[in-house]
Parts: C-alpha cells; sequence; structure tokens
C-alpha cells in the first residue's frame, strides 16, 4: 500500500502544489465538505405527505420545535377561563346615600309644613323620590313623628353604606329577593318598631344602585399574564410523530408542519444560517494559515491533507450519530473528536489542531443536538473542544508511535473531567449511573482517537509525501535496511554520514530549522557511493586510489554519478521525496575544483566550468543548504593532519564564503546571520569531534621511567 501511495504521489505533477487557483479550489472545497456532512443537522429531510391518508414512513422530530398551533390553543383556554376584574366606585355609594337623606328631609320639611293639604304633601314628596313607594310607605314618612323619623333615616343610610360598600353589581340589583335578604340582615337587629322598619326597608331596597364595573385595563392586565404564565408546548428532537401505516390525522399533520418535516412549507432559512457560519469558518482558518503557517500556506497538498482529516473526523461525528436511538448509548461522548486535532498536531502543526478543535467543536454542537431548542448544544461543543486540545497538546513533538497511545489516555482522562464539569453545570439532569456510563464512552473515545490515529497516519504520510517526526525518528534506525547496507558496504560513507548528521543537526537547531530532518537526510545524502565505494576516499583503506590512474573526465563522471545513483537507490527503496532531496541537492550546482584543474592543466585549449560542475539543482530548504556545508566541511577538516581550532574555523568559513559566491544559497532562505550561526556551530561541533587528546605512555616507557 505504501509503494502504490509512493507511486501516486510521484506521478502527480509539482506544479499544483503552489498554484493559487487551485488553492482557492481546495478552501471552497473544505467550506464543501464541512457543509454538506451538516445539512441534514439543520433542516431535516421533507416528505410529501396529506391529511386523511397513511403514512409510508416513521418520522422523528429532527430538531426541538414550539407547536405554535397547541400553545395558541392552550394559551386561549387559559384567557377563557379568566374572571372579570371588577372595580367599586365609591361616589355612587354617596350619591345613593345622600339620595335616602334627601327623601328623609323632605318628608320631614313637608310633613311640618301646615299650608298644604295631605294629598298635596303626598304628591309633592311622590314627585321628589325618583323611584316607587308604596302608598302606606309614604304615608307613613308624611306621618311619622319627627324622632322616629330621623332615627329611620340614620338606619335606612346605615343599611345602604353597609351593603354597597361591599361592592354591588348589575345582576345582584336586579334580583329583587337578593336585595330584600340582604337589608332584611341588615336590619334584623335594628331598634325600631315594625312601622319604622317597614319604611326603612322600603327605602334602602330601591336605594341601592350598582356600583361594581369591569375594570378593562386589569382585566386584560390579569389575562396578559395568564397568557404568558402558559408554557410553549413543545415538540422535541426524536419525538416520534407518526409511525410507518399510521392514519395521518389534522393534529398529526399540524405536528408534522410545525417540525418542518412537510415539503409544502419546508423553511431554507437554516441552510442560509449554516452556510454564512461555514464561510466565516473557512475564511478565518485561511487568513490564519495564510499569516501564521506561511508554510502549510504555500503548499496546496498540506491545504488538501487539512481538508481531507476535517471532513474525516466530521463525517465519524456523523456515523456517531446514527446510533443516538440506542439508549444506553452516548454517541456524543463516545466519538472519537480528538482524532482530528491528534493527526493536524503529528502531521502539520500543534497550533493549528488547536484552532481546528474550535471547528470540531462547533460541528459536534451541531450534529449531537438532540435536545437543545439552540442549533448548538453547547455541552458536545465543550466536550468536543477539550477533548481536541488535550489531543493536540498532549502530542508535542512526539516521536514515537507509542506515544500517540500515551496521548489517548491522556485525552481519555480530559474527556473524564469535562464529562464532570458539564455534569456539575447542568446537575438537575442525568443520575450517577448515567454519568459513570458516560465516563466509560467519554475514555474509549479517547483511546479509539489514539488508534484509529496510530493507523491513518501512515495513508496520510504515504499519500501526501509527509514526514512526520515519528516516521523520520524510524527511518533514522541503524536497522533500516539501506543503513544496513551501507554500513557493510561502505563502512567510510557510513561513518562520514554520521558525522555530518550531527554536525547538521545542531547548525539546523541553531538557526531554528528542523535538525531531525537534517539529521536523517544526512544520512542518506551519500547512499548513492554504494555503487562504486572504492572510488571516494572515505573507503579507501589499505587501497590506492583509482582515479590516480583514471583521466579526469572519467573521475568527474564516476563522481558526480553518485548523485543520480543516490536518487535512484532511494526511489527504488521508497523513501520520501524530503529525503531523496538531500541526495539531490547537497552538492548544488558546485564545482569539481580538483578534477577540473586536473583537467585544465592537462588540455591544450580552455575548459569550461559547466563540464565539471554537479547537475544540481541547488539547495532548495535551509536544511539542504546546511547538510551540504556540513558534508564539505567534514571531509575537509578529515582531510587535516593536525587540525586546530584556528585551521578548523579558517576551513569552515572557506567553505561557506566559496558557495556564498557561487550562488549556491540563491534559491534557499538562508540569511548572512543565519550563515555565521551555522558557521559557529560548526566549528565548535568540528573542534569537539577533532579535539586534540593526551597522548598516554605505554606500559615499556613506564617501566623504563620508573627504573
Amino acid at each position: 500500500m505504501k509503494a502504490s501511495l509512493r507511486r501516486l504521489h510521484l506521478s502527480v505533477p509539482e506544479s499544483w502544489k503552489t498554484s493559487v487557483t487551485i488553492r482557492r479550489l481546495l478552501f471552497l472545497f473544505l467550506g464543501l465538505m464541512i457543509y454538506l456532512p451538516l445539512m441534514g443537522d439543520v433542516l431535516p429531510k421533507t416528505f410529501d405527505l396529506n391529511v386523511n391518508t397513511v403514512s409510508d414512513v416513521t418520522l422523528t422530530a429532527p430538531v426541538t420545535v414550539e407547536d405554535t398551533e397547541a400553545t395558541e390553543q392552550a394559551r386561549a383556554k387559559a384567557i377563557s377561563e379568566v374572571q372579570p376584574v371588577y372595580s367599586r366606585d365609591d361616589t355612587i355609594t354617596m350619591h345613593q346615600v345622600k339620595l335616602v337623606s334627601f327623601i328623609y328631609k323632605k318628608a320631614s320639611e313637608l310633613a311640618a309644613r301646615q299650608d298644604m293639604t295631605p294629598e298635596a304633601k303626598l304628591k309633592e314628596l311622590k314627585e321628589n323620590i325618583p323611584f316607587s313607594l308604596s302608598a302606606d310607605t309614604m304615608q307613613s314618612l308624611l306621618t311619622m313623628p319627627a324622632p322616629a323619623l330621623n332615627a329611620a333615616a340614620q338606619e335606612t343610610n346605615k343599611v345602604v353604606t353597609s351593603i354597597m360598600q361591599k361592592g354591588i353589581d348589575k345582576k345582584t340589583t336586579s334580583d329583587p329577593e337578593v336585595i330584600q335578604q340582604l337589608v332584611n340582615q341588615q336590619i334584623v337587629l335594628v331598634d325600631l318598631d315594625s312601622k319604622s322598619r317597614k319604611v326603612v326597608r322600603e327605602v334602602a331596597m330601591p336605594s341601592i344602585a350598582p356600583n361594581v364595573t369591569i375594570n378593562e385595563e386589569s382585566t386584560n392586565t390579569l389575562k396578559e399574564t395568564v397568557r404568558r404564565s402558559v408554557k410553549p408546548i413543545m415538540i422535541y428532537k426524536g419525538e416520534v410523530l407518526v409511525e410507518k401505516d399510521q392514519y395521518i390525522s389534522e393534529e398529526v399533520y399540524r405536528k408534522l408542519n410545525a417540525a418542518g418535516l412537510l415539503e409544502r412549507n419546508a423553511s431554507k432559512l437554516p441552510f442560509l444560517g449554516l452556510a454564512l457560519l461555514v464561510l466565516f469558518s473557512v475564511l478565518f482558518l485561511r487568513t490564519y494559515i495564510a499569516q501564521a503557517h506561511r508554510k502549510i500556506y504555500g503548499s496546496n497538498a498540506h491545504i488538501l491533507m487539512l481538508s481531507l482529516i476535517i471532513f474525516l473526523n466530521i463525517i465519524f461525528m456523523k456515523i456517531m450519530s446514527s446510533f443516538s436511538t440506542i439508549d444506553f448509548f452516548s454517541p456524543g461522548y463516545v466519538v472519537p473528536i480528538a482524532l482530528g486535532s491528534m493527526l493536524i498536531a503529528i502531521l502539520l502543526d500543534t497550533q493549528l489542531a488547536i484552532v481546528c478543535s474550535v471547528l470540531f467543536a462547533f460541528a459536534a454542537g451541531i450534529i449531537f443536538n438532540f435536545e437543545s431548542l439552540l442549533p448548538v448544544d453547547f455541552r458536545y461543543a465543550l466536550y468536543g473542544f477539550l477533548s481536541g486540545v488535550a489531543g493536540a497538546y498532549s502530542l508535542g513533538k512526539a516521536t514515537k508511535r507509542t506515544r500517540i497511545l500515551q496521548a489517548g489516555f491522556l485525552v481519555s482522562a480530559m474527556n473524564v473531567v469535562a464529562i464532570t464539569a458539564l455534569y456539575l453545570l447542568v446537575s438537575s439532569t442525568g443520575s450517577w449511573r448515567e454519568l459513570l456510563n458516560e465516563y466509560a464512552f467519554g475514555m474509549i473515545s479517547g483511546l479509539l482517537a489514539a488508534v484509529l490515529a496510530i493507523g491513518l497516519l501512515p495513508f496520510f504520510e504515504g499519500l501526501f509525501g509527509i514526514l512526520s517526526p515519528m516516521r523520520l525518528i524510524e527511518l533514522s534506525s541503524p536497522n533500516q535496511p539501506l543503513l544496513r547496507r551501507m554500513l557493510m558496504e561502505t563502512p567510510g560513507t557510513y561513518h562520514h554520514s554520521m558525522m555530518v548528521a550531527s554536525l547538521s543537526e545542531a547548525a539546523c537547531e541553531a538557526v531554528g530549522a528542523d535538525g531531525l530532518l537534517a539529521r536523517v537526510g544526512a544520512y542518506y545524502h551519500d547512499v548513492g557511493k554504494m555503487k562504486r565505494p572504492h572510488f571516494f576516499i572515505e573507503n579507501q583503506i589499505n587501497r590506492d586510489n583509482p582515479h590516480d590512474t583514471l583521466a579526469p573526465g572519467l573521475s568527474k563522471r564516476i563522481i558526480i554519478a553518485h548523485v543520480e545513483d543516490g536518487v535512484r537507490i532511494l526511489e527504488e527503496n521508497g523513501l520520501p521525496k524530503q529525503i531523496i532531496d538531500f541526495a539531490q541537492q547537497h552538492h548544488g550546482t558546485t564545482l569539481l575544483k580538483f578534477f577540473y584543474h586536473k583537467a585544465a592543466k592537462a588540455s591544450d585549449t580552455p575548459i569550461p566550468e559547466s563540464e565539471y560542475r554537479y547537475p544540481g539543482p541547488k539547495a532548495q530548504t535551509r536544511e539542504t543548504a546546511i547538510v551540504g556545508i556540513c558534508d564539505s566541511a567534514e571531509a575537509a577538516v578529515r582531510s587535516m593532519s593536525h587540525p586546530t581550532p584556528e585551521s578548523i574555523e579558517t576551513l569552515v568559513r572557506r567553505i561557506i564564503a566559496d558557495r556564498l559566491e557561487d550562488g549556491q544559497f540563491n534559491e534557499c532562505d538562508l540569511t548572512m546571520q543565519e550563515l555565521e550561526c551555522v558557521a559557529q556551530t560548526i566549528c565548535e561541533t568540528l573542534q569537539g569531534f577533532f579535539h586534540n587528546r593526551i597522548e598516554y605512555p605505554d606500559d615499556k616507557q613506564v617501566a623504563v621511567k620508573q627504573a
């Protein structure tokens, strides 16, 4: 599988990796890969159903929505049961009391007049009373003694005031028996004679008028309060609305419509809302990568790999969400959401993995939103973010695949902490048994993410030619077939490569380059010498140098051929392109000075330098440039008979200066300051390799001196 992925990788044209048009299409592709899987979670699939038909599917509510029609019906019923709020008008009571006083006063005045006949008195009294009284009562008012009349007036006022202060409505006054009963209750204990008691009753009953009216403002306020107190009737996500082969009544149809499951009434606004959120997320991600990770942004292969990882992680969430109907299963907690963050941290960058964790959390909040009325369930969003961050940070600079498994355990621990926090935040839901169940799923999530990351890592490494630290560590193992073969067939080249690797790693780390990549690249940079090992001086132990008897042109072809041979050997053994670049670029287009001058001395005509230069290309990265410097420096210092710190420094700086003048660093981003730092680091490391050693006397010399 690795070989096929490598062939696929090598067969794709290199131009696509830096194309701006391709990059724009890739970000558009990323937006679609986020948007399409989430569509079904913001808007449900719709169906063509009608009232009084039989459903051919079982439908559940895809989201939690309010049943507005049922809610309005419940509110209307509650409002209809509200009793009117009445208000008492005390001015009416005062008016009726004044009327009673006026009647008794008028009767007293008429009774005292001597110039009027009884008939005239009776007529005038009748005209001044707004209601009718019996003839006996009228006669009693005109003939009663003044003290009795005053007592009757006082008691009548008390009765009217007492009854009307309690509030009298029109319904009460329309029933004479009720009014009579109320009056009788008031005068039953009054100390009056029967005649006066009758007068009080006769005058009080018609004097009692309705003084209570409906207060429209207070009544409406009460109705609005009752209306608001009625809770909305909800259709909850996952609620079965209609079973297969079930008759669709008007109520069922209304619920299907409210849940947005009917084609004719489905809203498209959630689609637009999701599109805007995805657009913002992709634009933010693009801007962040362009500013903070320019190397990743410049490689379309990296953008494509990032898009595939994000899509893969969302697909895993979608797969897990399909098991939401299982009672004991918690898909939102068991999903390996940290997988995406772990892969991005290993293959690309830890900080980028943190940013993508926000995107994964957003997707998890939408996909696993089984209960929340809002589009995003904050519980699963928070859980997904913490899990993703733990997965990214727990890896660090992982150099062993076992570290991924360790990171899985750390993610599991963080998942448990996150679940505990969420349980305490929403303490009103769930039991301890459910909490323990969620703990188990949270731990499974972390371990599952680690296992999947270990399994998917070789796929992404092979498909995109990515060299992760773990892959580099594997390639640096002495048990690698090529390194073992180099040790057996070209021990001198093997030792030289090890020395160059140590120099290169130290120099790269000094300037902030990838020291591990440089070290592994240096291991393989001279692998082409295995084809003709004895033509290279480091392998000529106790042998004559064959170049002494060869023509300069032939020697040149043999020496230059080790670059092409190395590239071919590395490709045949399936090594990544980044390692092959070290074998191809470590000499750049430098001149083979020894053989060039030898040929020039033996030739009568000028020889162009281009015939004695390596084919290149020149170093494209800081790492390949530094390995080239270290390669020349180590070989040159090793050829010195008595290297001193001064001579080593002079030699190293001359090698760098020659390459700089020759334009070998024109195509990589090494600065003058970094070259100075590289020179100092190489000198310090070489001085450690070739420091002067104390010559200890042998046993015989010691014995002579002691004698």
